[in-house]
């Protein structure tokens, strides 16, 4: 059984000169450590990461927290507003049993993905800043997920 962690970036500063540009906030930093917790005792065979700033300071911080990860890519297919489809088809091609996969991305797509996965839709769940939605699955395609928790201690 796979197992799949979907964490949206901590809180961002609400202004700056593009969306990719905006950083996290102080808060948003702590949210991080804060929910870090969650993900201590995992080791990753692969993280895949947003290339916008504020995904890229969450890494940051879980990263400096202890994070235990094999591979990383930062990639396009978890940005805002990208279709999922993208994200499954190149899940789908990872190999190995057992795989323990994180993805750091934003709240739209954070919740389209784990609807999609779990429930066939991709109308989207909601997200806290920070938060991480824990999900299984023998293979990753539409329907096959079963969602488990959505973690958060901020």
């Amino acid at each position: 059984m796979h197992k799949l962690w979907i964490m949206r970036h901590g809180q961002a500063k609400s202004m700056a000169p593009t969306d990719q540009q905006r950083p996290l906030t102080n808060t948003g930093r702590q949210q991080a450590k804060i929910n870090f917790q969650h993900l201590s005792q995992q080791a990753f065979t692969h993280v895949f990461v947003s290339p916008y700033l504020r995904a890229q300071q969450t890494f940051d911080e879980l990263k400096s927290q202890g994070l235990i990860y094999g591979s990383c890519k930062t990639v396009d297919w978890v940005t805002p507003d990208v279709d999922t489809q993208p994200a499954l088809d190149e899940l789908l091609t990872l190999k190995g049993d057992d795989l323990n996969i994180l993805i750091v991305c934003h709240q739209t797509f954070a919740g389209r993905l784990a609807t999609h996965l779990c429930d066939g839709h991709t109308r989207g769940r909601h997200v806290d800043t920070a938060a991480i939605v824990a999900i299984e699955a023998e293979v990753f395609a539409s329907q096959c997920g079963t969602f488990i928790n959505i973690l958060s201690s901020y």
